[in-house]
């Protein structure tokens, strides 16, 4: 007695194929919310670096904005500059003026398979820099 088994194989491949496309779908989008904050990490730093040539806090909060804008602009098909707000703080203490530069990034595009974990709805990317005179 012979038994048919030719449609085995196409069963199996779609039990298989269900459970693989999930997994690669979801580093794929993992993926992309991961360059994003990397994205954004840089664009801190750059704001940053950029502020602390700046002679007063006018001058920083330019420098930073300016510099955050090309690094978001030079990511734009990853990151959309509209949905960044950029904010500075600048305090004084002892050891010199202390500069916050902070993003708020809000953006649903990374959210496309409802079984893969969204990120935050709002990814904020803050770094501190102190400006001192080195004369003293």
């Amino acid at each position: 007695m012979t038994r048919d088994e030719s449609g085995s194989v196409a069963i199996e491949f779609a039990f298989v194929a269900a459970v693989f496309l999930a997994i690669l779908f979801g580093i794929i989008s993992y993926g992309f919310q991961f360059a994003t904050r990397i994205a954004l990490s840089y664009a801190v730093t750059e704001g940053g670096r950029a502020a602390v040539a700046g002679l007063d806090a006018g001058q920083r909060e330019t420098y930073a904005t300016n510099a955050i804008n090309r690094a978001l602009v030079a990511y734009s098909p990853l990151i959309d500059p509209a949905s960044a707000a950029l904010d500075f703080q600048e305090t004084e203490d002892t050891q010199g003026n202390r500069l916050l530069v902070r993003i708020d990034y809000t953006d649903t595009r990374f959210s496309l398979l409802p079984f893969i974990p969204t990120p935050e709805a709002t990814m904020r990317v803050e770094t501190t820099f102190v400006v001192t005179d080195p004369s003293g």
